[in-house]
């Protein structure tokens, strides 16, 4: 099943009762990404490129909340949930909530 995953721009725009359909993923600030750079560089990995379940780089994540620099990102939060399907029709609804970034992104197999 497909993951729907969310930025804040898109969640606090939701009605109450569709917000407790989403789940925390994680809260992402700049601080995080130093913290992550420095760790792999103190275990010798130079070639260290950063990513996790739902973002393939730190510039996808950049674009996602329409940001330029790591340092733009202040405790960013990110939501999920599971759906059944995830159709053109979904994407332009969801589509209308990003005013910032491109805050919708879909996960998994469709």
């Amino acid at each position: 099943m497909p993951v729907l995953v969310i930025g804040w721009g898109v969640y606090d725009k939701l009605p109450q009762e569709e917000q407790q359909e989403f789940a925390l993923f994680r809260r992402y600030s700049s601080a995080y990404f130093y913290e992550c750079y420095e760790y792999e560089n103190a275990k010798g990995n130079k070639n260290y490129e950063w990513s996790d379940r739902c973002f393939n780089s730190q510039e996808e994540l950049l674009e996602f909340f329409g940001y330029q620099m790591i340092e733009d990102l202040n405790a960013d939060t990110v939501y999920a949930r599971r759906v059944e399907t995830f159709t053109d029709a979904d994407q332009k609804i969801w589509g209308q909530l990003s005013e910032v970034g491109n805050q919708i992104k879909v996960i998994g197999a469709i």
